[in-house]
């Protein structure tokens, strides 16, 4: 009974629950120290976007086995779990294995073009509709339905265009709120919207409830910024929080897997405590530079990433 309230400990998303079940264990007389249980403070995702070659139930299968607690669904274009392919029912049947394996409901990786032209922004409201849907098919608790996005390669630049960007937002956020979803935006390095003050400008200029951050701290660090400056300065407004690694090489961005790079995961756990987000889970995230090689194995990254953030979530323990 133990073993199962611990798991069960781990993979709650609400800050509620999780005090709610400590006051459980200390009714019982159980303590979490050095001498009882030990609480690992991060629960850890992953996300099928590194598992594009995959059947999107394989994808989840692995994804359990490896040993994560959270599960990111990719429903961008190109992939089997795009809502464009993969029809209502098998939509259903993947919340349902979802579910049966342990998952609290899945968060959506949408990437949505939100600055789309005029000519096509009908394409992509039917389409952000479909995936809005789909989001709502996977869901099977009390969690927000969440959907993060980057402003899409039809951004404008920064400077020229981050009216433009902001405008495009809280259309996207209006429509959002009508479907009870929040969106977290994902800032992005090699574009012009890559850096914690630009994320917190988009923030504080639409203060729109159903829009919020992707805390992806890889995109913040690659272009320059310091990591726990990064943290502290967007955390407020994040509903979620990625992390890779990577570096920029004569000016081109290139990604690794955490655990591969610079990043010190384990301060970048801390600043996300000393921030009160220790309950969102920790997503890894493998970029398609990595994903799309020939010798790219996705059970062997899926393992590294496991491992590199579960060491840093014991160590600060």
């Amino acid at each position: 009974m133990h073993t199962h309230k611990l798991r069960l400990f781990r993979v709650l998303t609400s800050v509620h629950l999780r005090v709610a079940l400590l006051e459980s264990y200390r009714s019982t007389g159980i303590e979490f120290s050095e001498q009882g249980l030990n609480f690992v403070a991060f629960s850890l995702g992953y996300s099928t976007y590194a598992l594009k070659m995959l059947d999107p139930f394989d994808a989840v299968r692995l994804i359990s086995d490896v040993g994560y607690d959270a599960l990111e669904i990719c429903s961008a274009e190109g992939w089997a779990s795009s809502p464009t392919v993969f029809i209502n029912s098998q939509q259903s049947d993947l919340a349902k294995l979802s579910q049966d394996l342990g998952f609290p409901s899945p968060i959506m990786f949408g990437l949505i073009d939100v600055c789309v032209p005029h000519s096509d922004r009908m394409q992509m409201l039917e389409l952000t509709k479909k995936k809005f849907e789909m989001a709502h098919r996977l869901h099977y608790d009390d969690s927000p339905v969440l959907i993060t996005t980057t402003p899409g390669h039809s951004a404008p630049p920064w400077e020229s265009g981050k009216n433009q960007i902001r405008d495009a937002f809280l259309s996207l956020a209006d429509m959002a709120a009508e479907s009870d979803i929040v969106i977290a935006i994902e800032a992005h390095a090699g574009t012009d919207f890559e850096t914690p003050e630009k994320a917190r400008w988009m923030m504080e200029q639409t203060n729109h409830p159903n829009l919020k951050l992707d805390l992806d701290i890889s995109h913040f660090v690659v272009e320059g910024s310091e990591m726990v400056h990064s943290v502290d300065l967007t955390a407020n407004h994040s509903a979620m929080v990625h992390i890779k690694d990577g570096e920029k090489v004569n000016g081109e961005v290139q990604f690794c897997l955490p655990g591969d790079g610079r990043i010190d995961i384990p301060e970048f756990m801390r600043a996300l405590k000393r921030n009160g987000l220790e309950h969102l889970p920790v997503y890894a995230e493998v970029s398609v530079q990595q994903s799309r090689q020939t010798h790219y194995s996705p059970h062997r990254a899926a393992e590294f990433c496991f491992n590199a953030l579960d060491s840093a979530r014991k160590a600060i323990s």
